[in-house]
C-alpha cells in the first residue's frame, strides 16, 4: 500500500522547480532517507521569467527566509505562532503530502513570496487512499508576462484557503450536528481515529491552511452545529471566538466516548 511519502515523491518529478536546496546538513539526512530519488528530481535552470523560478528548500522547523520570491520551503516539524511566514500550510492527511505541494508551487509564483508547507512524519507514513498517479491536482498556473504582478494576500483569498470537512457518514451540510471539532496537520489524523466508531453525531474541520486562516469557512462549518471544540493545537492558531471550546485530545476521547 503506496503512503504519502509516495505522494510526495510523485510530486516532486511532476513539478518544475529552478532548485532543490537543503538548508543543513541534518535536513538533507532527514530528507534523502525518506526520499532516496530526491537528487535524481530535475531542475529547470534555464527559466526566464523570474516569477516561474520556484526554489524547493527541505528544512526543519527553525527555517526563515526573508527573501521575497517564489519559494516553497518543506518543513519536518510543527512551528508556533511566532513564525514570520505570511503562508503558513500542513498537510493531514498521505494524499496532503502530494496535494499541497502543487498547490504551494501555484501560490508561491502567484503571491512571489515563500510558502511554508508543514509535513510530519505521521502524515508521511500515512497510507493513500489511492496510488499517487490518482490524486487530483489543481490546474497548473503559468505565466506568460515579463510584467506580472504579484497578488495581494488576505484571510478569505480563495487561492489560499484550504479545509476539509467530514459532516459524518451520509450527512452534508444541512444537516445538523451535536459537535464541530476543528484540527489540523498530524492532529487531525488522531481526531479521525477517535469519531471513526462514535455513535455521536460529529462534524470534523481540518484546516490546512493556518495562515492566513478564513473566518468564513470555520464560520461556515459551525453552522447547525450544537457545540464547536478546537484542539489545543489548533485552538491558538484561530481568531478568538467565544462558540469555540479547546481541549485536548485525551479530554477529547472522554467527552465523544
Amino acid at each position: 500500500m503506496a503512503k504519502g511519502k509516495d505522494a510526495l515523491s510523485y510530486a516532486l518529478s511532476k513539478f518544475i522547480f529552478s532548485s532543490i536546496e537543503f538548508s543543513d546538513t541534518e535536513a538533507r539526512k532527514y530528507w534523502e532517507n525518506i526520499i532516496p530519488e530526491i537528487e535524481k528530481i530535475s531542475t529547470d535552470q534555464e527559466i526566464i521569467n523570474p516569477a516561474q523560478k520556484v526554489k524547493l528548500i527541505f528544512t526543519n522547523n527553525k527555517f526563515h527566509s526573508n527573501e521575497k520570491a517564489p519559494k516553497v520551503i518543506i518543513m519536518n516539524q510543527e512551528i508556533s505562532m511566532e513564525h514570520p511566514g505570511e503562508i503558513i500550510l500542513e498537510a493531514s492527511s498521505g494524499e496532503d503530502c502530494a496535494r499541497l505541494l502543487s498547490i504551494s508551487h501555484t501560490i508561491a509564483q502567484r503571491f512571489s513570496l515563500p510558502i511554508y508547507l508543514i509535513i510530519s512524519r505521521e502524515c508521511l507514513n500515512e497510507k493513500l487512499n489511492f496510488k499517487p498517479e490518482h490524486i487530483p491536482f489543481p490546474p497548473k498556473f503559468i505565466i506568460r508576462e515579463q510584467s506580472w504582478k504579484p497578488d495581494k494576500i488576505y484571510p478569505n483569498h480563495p487561492a489560499l484557503s484550504f479545509k476539509r470537512i467530514d459532516y459524518g457518514n451520509n450527512k452534508g451540510p444541512r444537516d445538523k450536528a451535536k459537535i464541530l471539532i476543528i484540527s489540523h496537520g498530524k492532529h487531525s489524523l488522531f481526531v479521525k481515529k477517535i469519531i471513526k466508531n462514535s455513535k455521536e453525531n460529529i462534524r470534523h474541520l481540518e484546516i490546512q491552511t493556518l495562515r492566513p486562516i478564513s473566518k468564513e469557512i470555520v464560520n461556515q462549518a459551525m453552522k447547525s452545529v450544537n457545540n464547536t471544540i478546537s484542539i489545543d493545537e489548533t485552538y491558538c492558531w484561530l481568531e478568538q471566538n467565544d462558540l469555540i471550546e479547546s481541549l485536548s485530545l485525551n479530554e477529547l476521547i472522554d467527552l465523544i466516548n
